[in-house]
C-alpha cells in the first residue's frame, strides 16, 4: 500500500518547524536554564548573563563567544555550554539552508547540547538535548521533500538515527513516537509503525499515542480497503459488465457464489426449465453444450456466455446467461437473494407461443417483458422489474375487442388503463442510442460481449481475491470435458437432429444402436430411417474421430438390416439387404470402407457394384465375397417394425457416459 506525506502529516499532526520561525523561545530557554543551574556569583555568573541578553537581542557571534569565555572559565559547569548550543542553534536557522556555514552552526550547537546533558543529566538538559535531536529529525525530513530516491533514503536514514536518539536519552517521549511513526509511513512501513506504538504504550500510556494507534489502524484498514477495491474494479474493467462500474458492491461472497453456479452448470448439475420450454429429456444440462428444447416445435440451445448486469441498479449485479445457438429468447438471469443465487427469470422460446426479451430504458432502468398467444390469436404479457436479486411483476396486460376494434387493457399498481393496440406497442420498443441517459455501456453492447462461462469464473474468481485481500478461497474451474463425454454429447445431439429434424419431412427415426466396431473401446452409433409410406429405408454407421463425428452413409432402400463382421479383420459393422423379387443385394458399411453386391437367382447372373454401377462377376468370386462376411444379428426389419427403436436406451446410455 502506498502512502503520501499528505496522509501522514494530517494523521499525527505532524508539522515541520519553519526555518525562518524567531528564536526567542530557544533564547528563553537559554537562559532559563543558565539562571536555574548557574548558582554562582562573579566573572563566570556575569558572563552568563551577557551570554543571555546577547541572545535576547540577537547578537548570536557575540553571544557564543560570551559563553566560550565562561566555558573556558569553568568548564565543569552546564551553563555555558547550554547558552552556546542556543547561540549555535539560532546561527545556524539564520545560514543559508542546506549551506557547509549552516551544517557547521548545527554540528556546534549538537556537540554542545550534549556536553551539556554530559555536565547535567538533570531533565531540563534532558528535554534540551532531546528536543533538539527532533529538531535535527525534523529538519532532515524536510530536506527530503522533493529528493531523489537515493537522496531521499539518505535523508530518511538520517531522520531514522536522530529520532533514535531522541528515544535513547527519553524512552517516555510522546513526541518522539509519533515522529518515528511518521518516518516509517513515509516508507510504506505501516506493520513497523504499528510495532512502535504498541512497544510505546507498553511503557507510557500516553493517551495520544492510543489515539494514533487507533487513527492509524482506521486509516491502514481504509486504505487497505481502498487498494483492494482498486485492483477490484480493474478486474470489473475486462469483465463483460452493465451498469456503472464504480458503484458495483459485488461482495466476495457473491462473486465466489456465482462463479460456484457456473461451476455446477460446467459439470452438469441442472435440469433446466419444466413446462413450456423445457429441455427435450429429464436428464442432466451442461450449459456450455447445445441440448434440445421443446416449445413451439424443437429446437437447440445451451447457457454458454455470460455478464454480469446491474439490473436493479443497485450495484449488486445479477448473473444472465445467453444462449450462443438460439437468438434473443433463450437465457436465465440469478439474482443474490436470502444469501444465495437464485433464478430471477429465464425465458426459453422461438418464435411460438411465448416470447420474452430484456429491455433498457433511457434512465438504465431494465425490464423483463414477456408475450403469451392466447385463444384466437390475441395475446397477453407481464412486464418485470429487477429489485433486491429478484424480478417482481409490475404491469400485466391482455388483449380485448372494444367497439370492434382491438385494443389493450393494462394493469399498473392496481390500475387498470385501456389503450388503442397501436399506442401500447410503442411500450415496447427498445430505448434509442441517442436517447440514453446514462453514462455507461447499453445493454445490447453489453450482451455482444458475453464471454464464455470459463472465463466469466476466472473474472469472478479474480473479484473475489481482489475484494478480500486474498482472503476467500477460489471456486476451482472444473476440468475439461473428455474425450468420451464429448463423444458422447455429439452422438446426442446428432440423435435428436435425426429424431426431430428428419432426413426428410417425412421420414422418422426407426432404430439405433450403440456399438464398438473396431474394437477400440470407444461405441460407434448405427441410426436407420423409414418413410412414413415405407418406400424409403436408409441407414448410417457414426464414428468419433480426432474430435469430431463422421458419418458412413449406408445406402438405401433395405428390406432389413444385420450386423456383420469381416473375417479378415474381425472388425464389425452394417449390411443392409434388399430383396426385391429374384434380386438380392447386399450392401456392407465398415469403418473402413464398403462392399457393395448382388444376384439374380433367376437369370444366374452376379454383380458388384462401385459408385452406383454394377459390373458382373463370376458365380466363384461372389462367393468368395460373400463368404468373407458373416452375420451377427438381425438390427432391424422394416417389414416388422413393432415400435421399439431402442431409442431410449441408448439415451440413457450416451447420458450415462457424460457422467
Amino acid at each position: 500500500m502506498s502512502w503520501n506525506d499528505a496522509d501522514r502529516l494530517s494523521l499525527w499532526g505532524y508539522k515541520m518547524k519553519n526555518r525562518t520561525r524567531k528564536i526567542t523561545g530557544a533564547i528563553l530557554c537559554g537562559a532559563a536554564l543558565a539562571l536555574t543551574l548557574c548558582g554562582c556569583g562573579g566573572a563566570y555568573r556575569k558572563e552568563i548573563e551577557q551570554g543571555r541578553l546577547q541572545l535576547q537581542r540577537g547578537q548570536y557571534e557575540a553571544a557564543v563567544a560570551t559563553y566560550s569565555a565562561a566555558a573556558e572559565r569553568d568548564n565543569r559547569r552546564a551553563d555555558a555550554y547550554s547558552g552556546r548550543a542556543d547561540a549555535y542553534a539560532a546561527l545556524a536557522r539564520r545560514a543559508q539552508p542546506y549551506s557547509v556555514e549552516q551544517t557547521a552552526y548545527r554540528r556546534a550547537a549538537l556537540m554542545d547540547y550534549k556536553k551539556a546533558y554530559e555536565l547535567d543529566k538533570s531533565a531540563l538538559r534532558t528535554k534540551a538535548l532531546t528536543d533538539y535531536y527532533l529538531f535535527l529529525g525534523d529538519e532532515a525530513l524536510s530536506a527530503a521533500s522533493g529528493a531523489e530516491a537515493s537522496t531521499l533514503a539518505y535523508s530518511y536514514e538520517i531522520a531514522d538515527s536522530y529520532y533514535q536518539a531522541a528515544l535513547g536519552l527519553d524512552n517516555l517521549n510522546g513526541a518522539a513516537y509519533s515522529k518515528m511513526v511518521s518516518l516509517l509511513l513515509l516508507q510504506d512501513k505501516s506493520d513497523e509503525a504499528e510495532e512502535l506504538l504498541r512497544k510505546a504504550l507498553a511503557v507510557t500510556s500516553d493517551p495520544a499515542l492510543t489515539r494514533l494507534l487507533e487513527d492509524l489502524n482506521a486509516q491502514v484498514s481504509d486504505k487497505e480497503a481502498q487498494a483492494r477495491r482498486a485492483d477490484a474494479l480493474r478486474v470489473l474493467a475486462v469483465t463483460p459488465y452493465y451498469g456503472n462500474p464504480e458503484k458495483c458492491r459485488m461482495s466476495a461472497e457473491q462473486a465466489l457464489a456465482c462463479a460456484k453456479l457456473l461451476s455446477d452448470g460446467l459439470t452438469g448439475k441442472f435440469y433446466g426449465f419444466s413446462g413450456y420450454g423445457k429441455p427435450l429429456y429429464d436428464k442432466p444440462v451442461y450449459w456450455d453444450e447445445p441440448y434440445p428444447v421443446v416449445g413451439y416445435g424443437s429446437y437447440e440451445t445451451d447457457r454458454s456466455k455470460a455478464i454480469l448486469a446491474d439490473l436493479a441498479g443497485d450495484g449488486v449485479p445479477y448473473l444472465c446467461l445467453f444462449s450462443a445457438l438460439a437468438k434473443d429468447n433463450s437465457f436465465e438471469i440469478y439474482g443474490w437473494k436470502d444469501g444465495e443465487m437464485k433464478l430471477a427469470v429465464g425465458e426459453e422460446s422461438w418464435g411460438g407461443q411465448q416470447n420474452g426479451v430484456l429491455k433498457e430504458l433511457a434512465d438504465g432502468a431494465i425490464v423483463f417483458a414477456e408475450t403469451m398467444s392466447a385463444a384466437g390469436g390475441t395475446y397477453a404479457g407481464q412486464t418485470f422489474r429487477f429489485r433486491d436479486g429478484g424480478a417482481v411483476v409490475t404491469e400485466s396486460w391482455y388483449e380485448a375487442r372494444e367497439d370492434g376494434e382491438t385494443v389493450v387493457r393494462a394493469t399498473r399498481n392496481g390500475t387498470q388503463s385501456t389503450y388503442p393496440r397501436n399506442q401500447w406497442e410503442t411500450f415496447y420498443v427498445g430505448v434509442a442510442p441517442g436517447d440514453r441517459t446514462v453514462p455507461f455501456a447499453s445493454l445490447s453492447d453489453a450482451i455482444s460481449a458475453a464471454c464464455p462461462l470459463r472465463d466469466m469464473m476466472t473474472y469472478l474468481n479474480e473479484w473475489a481475491a481482489a475484494i478480500s485481500g486474498g482472503a476467500v478461497e477460489s471456486v476451482e474451474l472444473p476440468p475439461e470435458p473428455s474425450e468420451r463425454h464429448r463423444m458422447a454429447s455429439a452422438m446426442l445431439r446428432k440423435l435428436f437432429a435425426l429424431d426431430h429434424a428428419s432426413i426428410e419431412a417425412d421420414t422418422r427415426l426407426c432404430y439405433v444402436r450403440l456399438t464398438d466396431c473396431n474394437g477400440d473401446g470407444a461405441d460407434e452409433l448405427i441410426a436407420a430411417f423409414q418413410s412414413e409410406s415405407g418406400a424409403e429405408r436408409q441407414f448410417a454407421l457414426y464414428e468419433w474421430k480426432d474430435g469430431a463425428l463422421l458419418e458412413h452413409p449406408g445406402g438405401s432402400g433395405f428390406n432389413e438390416l444385420r450386423m456383420a463382421r469381416d473375417k479378415n479383420s474381425g472388425t464389425k459393422g452394417v449390411v443392409g439387404i434388399e430383396r426385391r423379387g429374384t434380386l438380392t443385394r447386399y450392401a456392407y458399411t465398415f469403418l473402413n470402407g464398403g462392399e457393395e453386391f448382388q444376384s439374380d437367382s433367376a437369370e444366374n447372373r452376379y454383380e458388384i457394384v462401385k459408385r452406383g454401377q454394377a459390373a458382373a462377376i463370376a458365380e466363384s468370386e461372389y462367393a468368395v465375397l460373400t463368404g468373407q462376411y458373416e452375420t451377427l444379428e438381425r438390427l432391424v426389419d422394416f417389414s416388422q417394425l413393432n415400435g421399439d427403436r431402442n431409442y431410449e436406451k441408448v439415451v440413457a446410455s450416451l447420458y450415462n457416459m457424460r457422467s
